[in-house]
């Protein structure tokens, strides 16, 4: 991650330095400002990594058959359309808390609201999914134990925990990224 942001940040560097020049952005730094807002409108590479596992560790629980099988396969049809989900409103948004961080609000950020605005309208729904998510894991916990299967517990542990850090850590900021956004962001 760091090389794809220097990549970004090497171009803008240098023209700065070289800078001064009034004249109108060439299409390649046209082209290059609309990549770099479109990789601040995806999910932290450290969120999505960790959905990836999530996903490999239960379908690999699913593969197992057995109670823990079928319980991590209902687990699986729990989680699958909240993450996706997620990832379409929740995630994103939160890959601008670094460029706001370090600076204002900029018109193109805007594009964020759609979603910030869809997850905030969601968000009643989504912690309901996150109900059902939490017993399909006391199910997939308890398989777990009567197995002895103490890699899935901790991984059902884990997952109650992901859980809750979205509750009370991502989700918020995925909204409050929208509100700062639509009350500093100059308009187009």
């Amino acid at each position: 991650m760091r090389l794809k942001n220097e990549a970004l940040i090497w171009p803008v560097l240098l023209a700065a330095l070289l800078g001064g020049c009034e004249s109108e952005p060439t299409a390649q730094q046209q082209q290059r400002s609309e990549q770099e807002r479109a990789a601040t409108l995806q999910t932290p590479q450290s969120i999505a990594i960790e959905h990836g596992e999530l996903h490999e560790t239960l379908a690999r629980a699913a593969g197992e058959g057995g109670e823990v099988g079928a319980a991590a396969g209902e687990l699986e049809r729990a989680l699958a359309p909240h993450f996706k989900r997620e990832e379409e409103i929740a995630t994103p948004p939160l890959g601008l808390l670094l460029p706001l961080a370090q600076g204002d609000a900029t018109p193109e950020m805007r594009s964020v609201l759609l979603m910030t605005d869809a997850l905030e309208r969601e968000l009643p729904q989504m912690l309901r999914e996150h109900d059902a998510i939490r017993m399909a894991v006391t199910k997939f916990r308890a398989a777990a134990e009567r197995k002895g299967q103490q890699d899935y517990v901790r991984f059902a542990d884990n997952l109650a925990a992901h859980a809750r850090q979205e509750e009370e850590i991502l989700y918020p900021a995925a909204i409050l990224v929208g509100r700062h956004v639509a009350g500093t962001a100059p308009q187009r």
